[in-house]
């Protein structure tokens, strides 16, 4: 999935196509957040910065992009659902930073009023990681194998696995000779493969699927 919106002062939303990105308020009422300037480290007083703050969510998880707006600020924000932004015509804005749920920070955006060229992303020593998908949950549905069932030899005969359901996109090819696959592990290494088999995706023993067909 992707998203995309333009944001106009503090917290005017036009032209918003998804549903990822969802500008919050803070607990104590306003537009804005005030964090900490992320891009200083050290020093000896605490400076704090007016920010314009998105959830963003995707299956992976959920984090934070924070902005530091002002009521002339004018952007096109394009997320490409995987965490990664493209910030367009951008005016009156200097910089902006991607921090965890937690507001744990990954990494900041420096624009080109300071920058004076491309928007330069700057990655911390020591920060924080994007959220990543985690194993397929609930039932495998579909399970067809495709190519011989023998197990015969070295496993090269093996045949390649396609699933549906909660493991849709998964097609991965057997080493029978192991009996366990990329993504996928077949439950029992018996001289052939019939309908019915068992399977379980690979790390996470509570996904299961069954054999729907064989060709």
């Amino acid at each position: 999935m992707a998203d995309s919106l333009v944001l106009t002062g503090v917290k005017d939303i036009k032209k918003h196509t998804g549903t990822e990105m969802l500008r919050l308020n803070p607990k104590g009422g306003g537009d804005t957040f005030q964090l900490k300037r992320w891009w200083v480290e050290g020093g000896i007083s605490t400076v704090y910065e007016d920010a314009t703050v998105f959830n963003v969510s995707t299956g992976a998880g959920t984090v934070k992009l924070a902005l530091a707006t002002s009521m002339s600020t004018n952007v096109r924000i394009d997320h490409d659902g995987s965490f990664n932004f493209t910030f367009i015509g951008v005016n009156e804005l200097s910089r902006a930073a991607l921090f965890t749920d937690t507001f744990e920070l990954i990494e900041h955006y420096v624009f080109p009023s300071i920058s004076g060229g491309k928007v330069m992303t700057v990655t911390p020593a020591g920060g924080a990681s994007r959220p990543t998908p985690g194993p397929a949950s609930g039932p495998v549905s579909g399970v067809s194998l495709v190519g011989t069932t023998s197990t015969e030899g070295d496993g090269s005969e093996g045949p390649t696995a396609t699933t549906g359901g909660n493991g849709s996109g998964l097609t991965v090819t057997y080493d029978v000779a192991t009996n366990v696959a990329s993504n996928l592990a077949i439950s029992n290494a018996g001289t052939g493969y019939q309908v019915g088999d068992s399977f379980t995706v690979s790390g996470d023993t509570g996904v299961t699927g069954t054999v729907s067909s064989i060709s």
